[in-house]
């Protein structure tokens, strides 16, 4: 099996523990005492560990030319943390298990990037390659979603969790098989010029990245973050199920896989920042349609089909665009930056999620939501219209 393909088996088995995982975390800490403005506190900091660790990994994989060492290491790390959550008597044991995981995941998010980055530096059509790699880990969230939910209400919520620190055991030990494009073949760790971890270098990294990019980078992964952060308690008080809750969610994921195939082919003939803008507007509808419609479950499919089309438009294209901006030599640092500007949405999204929810209720947060949503996809139509402007050129791939 080649690297390529291996990489995206593993995309497909980490995202299935993810798919157990994510739309349980908050019930799971609610369970263990905390209230809504903790739980915030508890996401939050998890993302301000992403926040650094995002762009260190990057920085050191570009530093040691290496990445597979610290890929799995982050796996491993991912491993240790779930089972110490599985294992939590209290809150506070919960939020120390979450820190540590977030370092695992921030490791896992940049460098497996800047792998694939790599490796498909040479081919021709990045978007579809990107898209199917990404949407093997969408189809992957589907099957764990379908899983966690109804082992969650057969046995325990920490069961699942347990079972997630398997999971991601597996996927450290098919890392060891991934074999990496050494940088700068034939030349010397010594004599290559390596990247310096100074506020000079990173400017320099983050000026690769167009600022209308990393606007809307922020902006969506907040509307995101915040919407997703609460998302299983808001279907909750409509009397859905943990079983109901993780299938809604899962046919969103199952939705993302041919919409992140089909974006990437679109993005290769047609340019990525109209895809961006799609991923925007998608989002913005879908949260309208919680703030409106979440409690028609036959309606409520059909929000959860147009969130699969919002996030699958927008992440492969992202990821997409972000390895584009970079050579091998410091894409480490720039996945990094990329992760670094998404984690950054992520905690402004999850601080104010219960925050807001705490002191306005769910539909006041669903309409914040849905107006951030609505600004990252303005930023996208900005940054299309400077790639179209004289003298700029968006990267467009003709097969």
């Amino acid at each position: 099996m080649n690297s390529i393909r291996l990489l995206t088996l593993i995309s497909a088995i980490f995202y299935v523990a993810i798919g157990i995982s994510s739309p349980l975390i908050t019930l799971y800490l609610q369970s263990l005492g905390a209230s809504f403005a903790q739980i915030s506190m508890i996401l939050a900091s998890v993302v301000i560990t992403m926040f650094f660790a995002n762009y260190l990994w990057g920085w050191l994989s570009d530093r040691i030319g290496r990445r597979k060492p610290l890929l799995i290491t982050g796996l491993l790390i991912l491993a240790t943390s779930f089972f110490l959550l599985s294992w939590a008597p209290s809150g506070n044991f919960a939020w120390a298990a979450r820190i540590f995981e977030g370092t695992g995941s921030a490791a896992y998010g940049t460098l497996s990037l800047a792998i694939m980055g790599d490796l498909l530096e040479a081919e021709k059509a990045k978007g579809r390659r990107m898209g199917v790699f990404r949407g093997i880990g969408s189809f992957g969230f589907f099957v764990g979603a379908m899983i966690g939910g109804r082992l969650a209400d057969a046995t325990s919520i920490a069961t699942t969790l347990m079972l997630c620190s398997a999971i991601y055991l597996i996927t450290a030990l098919c890392a060891l098989a991934i074999r990496e494009i050494q940088p700068d073949a034939g030349t010397s760790i010594v004599k290559r010029q390596l990247p310096s971890l100074n506020p000079r270098t990173v400017l320099a990294n983050l000026r690769s990245l167009p600022l209308f990019f990393l606007i809307g980078v922020l902006l969506w992964t907040a509307a995101h973050s915040a919407s997703a952060s609460m998302w299983p308690n808001y279907m909750q008080t409509f009397g859905y199920s943990k079983t109901a809750s993780s299938s809604l969610w899962g046919l969103a994921a199952l939705i993302e896989f041919p919409a992140m195939v089909g974006a990437g082919f679109l993005s290769d003939a047609i340019g990525r920042t109209p895809l961006l803008m799609a991923g925007g507007g998608f989002i913005t509808l879908t949260n309208l349609g919680y703030l409106f419609l979440a409690g028609v479950f036959p309606l409520l499919l059909v929000i959860q089909v147009l969130r699969g089309f919002g996030f699958g438009s927008y992440t492969t294209t992202a990821m997409t665009f972000a390895t584009e901006q970079s050579e091998q030599s410091n894409r480490g640092s720039i996945s990094g930056l990329f992760s670094t500007v998404s984690s950054a949405g992520s905690l402004l999204g999850s601080s104010l999620g219960g925050t807001l929810v705490q002191l306005f209720g769910f539909h006041f947060l669903y309409g914040v939501v849905a107006a951030l949503a609505f600004c990252s996809m303005l930023s996208f139509g900005i940054l299309r219209f400077q790639m179209r402007a004289p003298g700029a050129v968006e990267p467009i791939i003709h097969n």
